[in-house]
């Protein structure tokens, strides 16, 4: 029985291209799947001032390709790129008829390499989304472009070690004899070098010099694995958005979650460095037809309201660094919700969590999926020591918000009621990680382009909130305006 069903697979140049879910083999679709997860909770990211953190003793240093995770399986004379989703890359293409011509015949039993599948450019290197590009476009996809780094060894052997193989650098002896010849297919470029000094020295050749997105480093006695990048990249599901006020078609802000081990979501912040206004649009036309309700607010800086939408859309961001504490050293507490009935969110309680820094969206990842592994809570370990993060949030009991005030005021012009109404409250809660006080302000005026607009401010203590208070009537009353009761 084969491996791999190909009945919905398209054309990809001369091989063939099967969606998510072709691994016909349930053992082999759990070792791809579960291989991602595993090998990401052992990643630590460091920043290349932070090499000195590094291990003693040997240490592996390669060049990072940003490419996608993909797995060469061969098994007897079948053979093909798999995608831990199931995506299945097989037939003709150039990469797979080097694997046929060497690995095939060097393979002992089932043979499971994983590696980057990335596609090669005419300058500069490899970027992620040029795989995606150099796969698709059926008979005339440009597959020539496509190579496979090999990085681990999962299963199998050759004659000399058939395995098992504990060991890093028992894999890599046997990885670099599978692919001995290869063009396209290969080992990844990896040195075996002691100290952070050599590290710091691959990096400047290597990252600096543009061969490589960042280095990946193994200690050869502890079993870690550091990714060293100029920045620390996070992959979020998108749970919200808040809009311009002059282009209400036009996204603002995103806000941020990562899923914890229990199917609940996390938030860590917000992100509104974004690119362009026609990127802002795009956002907007692909999210605002998943909005859907929420019993929770979360307000933005500028004091926004986000809409709550359906987690359908990951996104990488860039950020200087992760925050799990304040400016006094208290835990930050972070809300965690769940979707139900893929209609409405509800909060569950605060957690300890963090705050992104300075957060830049880098990409759209098409390529991942809002799951326990693509937009893993546990990425955060690779910053901050975060205790229980894979921990199930229950609801607690809370008291009673208490209201403070409420004033509404109405003027009509020109046969329109327009309406803005004050309303602040002590929450009760801050014990479990909400603001002590709140003040809400509603503005509604039937004559403008975006009639309802809100704005929601926060306050440490009652003094605070009334002064907030004072001050949004002072600016948003003004002659003409009659208060009701």
């Amino acid at each position: 029985m084969s491996l791999f069903d190909l009945s919905q697979a398209g054309p990809a140049g001369p091989g063939r291209f099967a969606p998510a879910g072709s691994v016909t083999d349930a053992e082999l679709a759990r070792q791809v799947a579960g291989y991602k997860r595993t090998i990401a909770s052992r990643y630590r990211a460091l920043r290349p001032e932070e090499l000195d953190q590094l291990p003693r003793g040997g240490l592996f240093v390669s060049p990072k390709i940003d490419g996608e995770i993909w797995f060469l399986v061969v098994e007897g004379e079948e053979h093909a790129l798999v995608a831990p989703n199931g995506k299945v890359l097989a037939g003709d293409l150039p990469v797979l008829v080097e694997a046929r011509e060497l690995v095939v015949p060097r393979a002992q039993g089932r043979l499971v390499l994983a590696g980057e599948l990335f596609a090669l450019r005419k300058e500069g290197r490899p970027r992620h989304g040029d795989v995606r590009r150099a796969v698709s476009g059926g008979v005339n996809a440009e597959v020539q472009r496509v190579g496979f780094h090999a990085f681990d060894l999962l299963e199998g052997g050759d004659a000399e070690d058939p395995g098992p193989k504990p060991l890093y650098a028992q894999r890599l002896a046997c990885l670099r004899r599978l692919t001995e010849g290869g063009k396209r297919l290969q080992t990844v470029k990896t040195e075996e070098v002691e100290g952070a000094a050599a590290v710091r020295e691959r990096y400047d050749a290597w990252v600096e010099g543009g061969k490589g997105e960042g280095l990946v480093v193994r200690s050869a006695e502890i079993g870690r694995i550091y990714k060293v990048k100029p920045v620390f990249t996070l992959d979020a599901a998108v749970i919200g958005y808040t809009v311009r006020s002059d282009e209400p078609a036009q996204v603002r802000s995103l806000l941020l979650a990562l899923l914890r081990e229990e199917g609940q979501f996390q938030i860590v912040g917000s992100c509104g460095n974004m690119g362009t206004g026609d990127d802002r649009a795009a956002l907007f036309a692909r999210l605002s037809p998943d909005v859907v309700e929420s019993a929770f607010s979360y307000a933005s800086s500028s004091g926004a309201l986000f809409q709550f939408v359906r987690p359908t859309l990951v996104v990488e961001v860039k950020c200087t660094d992760l925050q799990d504490e304040d400016s006094a050293g208290r835990p930050v507490q972070r809300m965690v919700l769940e979707l139900r009935g893929a209609e409405t969110w509800a909060p569950i309680a605060p957690l300890p969590g963090v705050s992104v820094l300075h957060p830049v969206l880098s990409r759209l990842r098409e390529d991942k999926q809002v799951d326990a592994t693509d937009v893993r809570a546990t990425q955060v370990l690779e910053r901050v020591d975060l205790p229980d993060v894979t921990a199930r949030a229950e609801a607690r009991s809370k008291a009673a918000s208490e209201l403070l005030l409420r004033r509404v005021w109405t003027k009509t012009t020109k046969e329109k009621l327009a309406v803005r109404k004050l309303v602040a409250w002590r929450t009760g809660k801050e014990d479990a990680g909400y603001p002590a006080f709140v003040v809400h302000w509603t503005d509604y005026s039937p004559g403008r382009k975006d009639p309802l607009t809100r704005e929601v401010r926060l306050a440490p203590d009652e003094p605070t909130a009334r002064v907030i208070a004072d001050d949004l009537v002072a600016a948003g009353i003004k002659r003409g305006w009659k208060e009701v009761e």
